[in-house]
């Protein structure tokens, strides 16, 4: 049987998730270079410094501009940084890769109408802000405090990384939910906390991890704050593994 191709991604702003209006988009990962040529050496060299990441956005206006609507969003962080972006590619599966810019802002807002009863958008954020390569390590829906199934990195880490939560929907009231990352160095080992997400609102949220950080990881709700229920994604992204 032919291998999956990679479809079915999905672009998340803060608690959006814009794939319904989204008509594509494009990840570019680059490194600047330095020139490090000395006057002995026989040729131009180059040394890499400091990568980026820029997230083009391409997609349409559906209606009226009301909250929640792609362009509503995007003009509403227009210049103003603090959003987490994050294009989940492969397939729409938990543990597909996913990158996220940290804290970044929309860049560029371009209208045009190609043809009559249609209005495109096109944006991009903001390079040179964080940008980090992860897992998807869980998507959906949430109505209990426990744990989630685990997911395998294939190695552990030693220097820590980021955990990002996108909290897409809150049924009821939250009054600081809790959602943990937990790691293991077996699949049905002990976990250990590696970074606790604290939420009251739909909204997108980050928290640093130290330290060794073990290859299976694994969402655990510490506490539904009252809700009933919760849709998230849980995105970990781990220094010297996935990323």
């Amino acid at each position: 049987m032919t291998a999956k191709k990679g479809t079915l991604a999905r672009l998340l702003v803060d608690e959006f998730d814009f794939s319904a209006d989204t008509a594509g988009f494009g990840v570019a990962v680059t490194m600047a270079e330095q020139d490090s040529t000395t006057l002995q050496a026989t040729a131009l060299t180059f040394e890499p410094i400091l990568p980026s990441m820029q997230i083009d956005h391409d997609g349409y206006v559906s209606s009226a501009g009301s909250a929640g609507d792609m362009e509503q969003e995007l003009k509403a962080v227009l210049g103003v940084a603090g959003s987490y972006v994050a294009a989940l590619l492969g397939t729409d599966v938990v543990g597909c890769p996913a990158y996220v810019l940290d804290g970044t802002y929309g860049a560029q807002l371009n209208f045009s109408s190609p043809a009559a009863g249609l209005l495109t958008i096109n944006g991009n954020w903001g390079k040179g802000r964080g940008a980090h390569r992860g897992y998807r390590i869980f998507s959906g829906a949430i109505s209990a405090t426990g744990n989630q199934a685990a997911i395998d990195l294939g190695s552990a880490g030693s220097d820590g990384g980021e955990a990002y939560l996108f909290v897409q929907s809150i049924t009821g009231s939250a009054s600081s939910a809790q959602i943990k990352a937990q790691s293991s160095a077996t699949e049905g080992g002990t976990y250990a906390d590696e970074a606790t997400l604290t939420f009251s609102a739909v909204g997108s949220f980050k928290a640093l991890m130290t330290g060794t950080v073990n290859r299976w990881l694994r969402l655990n709700t510490a506490s539904m704050g009252g809700a009933t229920a919760f849709t998230v994604v849980l995105i970990v992204c781990v220094k010297g593994v996935t990323e």
